[in-house]
């Protein structure tokens, strides 16, 4: 199974309305309202020198990769020209495999430029990482053999520079920062299954070892040993892309040990760490439960999600689809506001929004007035949807996404989805040109009653699998009801007593503006019954409502808290 080939994407609905206010309104113009993204690789060398954090330089990496995503939704001709633009000037600034932004005495040691004696302080090898994972993306969609030319000398300072004679390793740049910088195993992996050359896997073998060291994450002896990803030494959301890279390490050499690993790491945190939004993390890692208050970040939300999407065609489980629906309506789309200009750091699940230049307003500088992690990822999450809303293998197309759009797959297949969901629970697909011999629609695992009428018959397809369909053809239609009793998670912890409320993936909640005669701190208990018979509507504004008897008003997370007020998604509820 892997991502289907799709030559065109219309996306007539709120994701894509979403993704293209994110184009107009952030991504588009980012080098000229933060220009330090850019200006502080060229000035490096400069004193006094610029006051940087520690993971400064991945910002063009990450707002690379975040762009490559949503351009794969919009197909913005704009936006592509723009990043060529932005990339031109990235690599002016390449000498001699590095790409950082800290000066020539600390380059890839993790010193500042003004400590170059003091190791630990920088996630340089980290923020390589990011730039080679963006430029490996573009180089796909663009063939420019510029950007893969980059990707390999950085690659080759790396080699040049770590695990050899003199003993250094990426850990020695500091084990505080390990998670950081041995995330390079990622794109040296992806590298070894680009090029099938062997110093690229040898190099990112070394980096299993040292993940062995005190202090390191261990990853795999750990989930060999069944403990839960919070149990380990390193939980925290960094950690994330050197276990994409050890998912990959099975891609490149069959070894179950790497996939089993990775597998464990995924259900452990889907067990323990997602939010009632599907987000995870608290307090920026994994704390074994989803029911304490605290920050949850964006790109934890981003790093678990690009993981879940990687293991989907390994695992083929689509379970993990119905978790990454799950996040993207509401963790993802929900750190949004809706007019894509700003996101969220923390995205609480009771709480207001904030946009992230605001909650972690440390991160700014002279020139980069808005940059921080959160804000050049959190595009990701949206665009991310590329990559699991149809997949494909041998004579098998997978459909994951039912949201309104019409696609077009380089086979030469159209796909017309009609309706409104997930505000409807009936889904109309129509197909048209070069029909593949099975089609495979997810049955998301909270629908327990789903029915399929094609070919003049009715289908029950069971929830939580794939239901394959054989004798498809050319004009065919199908026409899918999803199952929208509300169904619920009960509060524990710190929420304990209270309850989380859906209906289909989306998550609903009490929005204090819309609500202004409900005694916010105290609201009514809502009645099973109350809200089973409220239909979602959706408004102008593009929000789903549920209107409850008792006059409650409950909005979906995506809207939730857009306006600054104070929202709620544990609330009262009985049976």
């Amino acid at each position: 199974m892997k991502t289907a080939e799709i030559k065109q994407w219309n996306l007539q609905n709120e994701t894509g309305k979403l993704a293209q206010n994110i184009v107009r309104n952030w991504l588009l113009g980012i080098r000229e309202s933060n220009p330090a993204i850019l200006d502080m690789f060229r000035d490096r060398e400069l004193k006094p020198y610029r006051d940087l954090l520690p993971w400064s330089g991945e910002f063009a990496g990450k707002y690379l990769t975040s762009a490559y995503y949503v351009y794969q939704l919009t197909g913005d001709s704009g936006l592509y020209q723009y990043v060529q633009g932005f990339i031109a000037e990235l690599l002016s600034y390449l000498d001699d495999g590095y790409l950082g932004c800290f000066q020539k005495d600390c380059r890839l040691t993790g010193s500042y430029s003004g400590s170059p004696g003091e190791t630990g302080q920088t996630w340089d090898a980290w923020a390589h990482y990011h730039i080679m994972y963006g430029l490996c993306l573009w180089y796909d969609e663009t063939h420019q053999a510029c950007y893969f030319q980059a990707v390999l000398e950085i690659a080759e300072r790396f080699i040049r520079t770590f695990y050899r004679e003199d003993g250094r390793t990426l850990s020695s740049m500091g084990v505080i920062y390990a998670e950081m910088n041995m995330a390079p195993l990622h794109i040296f992996a992806l590298l070894y299954q680009r090029t099938h050359e062997q110093k690229y896997l040898d190099f990112a073998l070394k980096i299993t070892n040292d993940l062995t060291i005190p202090g390191a994450g261990d990853y795999i002896r750990c989930a060999q040993e069944g403990l839960e990803y919070y149990q380990g030494p390193k939980p925290r959301w960094e950690s994330l892309h050197i276990i994409m890279g050890i998912a990959a390490l099975y891609e490149c050499t069959g070894d179950r040990i790497y996939l089993d690993a990775a597998r464990q790491i995924l259900y452990s945190i889907l067990k323990t760490d997602v939010h009632n939004t599907g987000a995870f993390s608290t307090e920026e890692g994994a704390l074994g439960t989803p029911f304490k208050n605290g920050n949850i970040e964006v790109c934890c939300v981003i790093a678990f999600n690009a993981f879940a999407a990687q293991l989907l065609p390994l695992l083929k489980d689509p379970f993990i689809a119905d978790f990454l629906e799950i996040s993207l309506y509401n963790a993802v789309m929900g750190s949004f506001s809706p007019t894509g200009r700003w996101s969220t750091y923390n995205t609480p699940m009771d709480g207001t929004k904030c946009a992230n230049y605001h909650s972690i307003g440390f991160q700014c500088r002279p020139g980069s007035p808005e940059l921080n992690c959160c804000s050049v990822n959190a595009p990701r999450g949206v665009g991310m949807l590329s990559q699991w809303a149809f997949m494909e293998e041998m004579d098998s197309l997978y459909i994951n996404y039912y949201e309104a759009c019409t696609v077009l797959l380089k086979s030469g297949l159209r796909i017309q989805i009609t309706g409104d969901y997930p505000a409807d629970n009936t889904i109309h697909i129509h197909f048209s040109g070069a029909m593949p011999k099975n089609v495979l629609l997810r049955i998301p695992s909270w629908s327990e009653k789903t029915t399929l009428d094609y070919h003049g018959r009715t289908d029950s397809p069971e929830k939580g699998g794939y239901y394959l369909l054989t004798d498809l053809k050319e004009g065919d239609d199908l026409f899918l009801t999803l199952d929208f009793t509300a169904h619920y998670l009960a509060g524990q912890e710190d929420f304990a007593g209270k309850t989380s409320i859906y209906k289909g993936p989306i998550l609903y909640g009490l929005d204090q503006s819309l609500n202004p005669r409900v005694d916010f701190e105290n609201p009514p208990t809502l009645s099973n019954a109350s809200i089973d018979a409220a239909k979602p509507i959706r408004q102008a504004d593009g929000s789903i409502r549920l209107n409850i008897d008792n006059g409650v008003v409950l909005n979906d997370f995506y809207h939730l808290g857009a306006s600054g007020c104070f929202y709620k998604t544990w609330l009262p509820v009985k049976k």
